[in-house]
């Protein structure tokens, strides 16, 4: 992990943050911009003191488990799934846009909408307030990276 870290970190430019997921070691090893935390992680107050001055965020699942993350000094939270996704079917239905919108009207950080999510669905969660969105399923699934991504921009906008 630490290999693919760093090679990761020597071919993103300047404009491009690198955030690792839970894994505290690699994310100081890599001199990373911050660290990302699952919801049943290490205590944020804790990372903050290890990792000053880094982004640090949070998945959360619920209103008060993002007001708590706020209060603890998260930057940014992801909140979902918010679509049904094959990853997540084993925890039960989607949150959805509601729920999304009551996330994102509770707090003063950024939230990203994840799971689930695909090109048309982008408008529909930042009209519920998400900064943006997150995803895995369909980089990885896709034939042309370049042609994903530019997809992405394009539905995305100036956000």
């Amino acid at each position: 992990m630490l290999e693919t870290a760093l090679k990761i970190r020597s071919s993103i430019n300047k404009n491009t943050s690198l955030i690792v997921n839970e894994r505290i070691d690699i994310a100081l090893l890599t001199n990373s911009a911050g660290i990302h935390l699952p919801g049943n992680s290490f205590k944020l107050k804790d990372v903050i003191k290890v990792f000053p001055g880094k982004l640090i965020g949070k998945s959360v699942h619920s209103v008060s488990e993002a007001v708590k993350a706020e209060n603890d000094g998260a930057d940014y939270l992801l909140f979902g799934p918010v679509f049904r996704t094959p990853a997540k079917i084993k925890y039960g239905k989607p949150q959805g846009l509601k729920k999304l919108k009551k996330v994102c009207d509770n707090v003063n950080i950024p939230v990203y909408a994840v799971g689930g999510i695909n090109p048309m669905r982008i408008k529909k969660c930042t009209a519920a307030g998400a900064y943006g969105i997150a995803g895995i399923r369909e980089f990885m699934i896709t034939g042309n990276i370049r042609k994903t991504i530019s997809i992405y921009r394009k539905e995305l906008g100036e956000l």
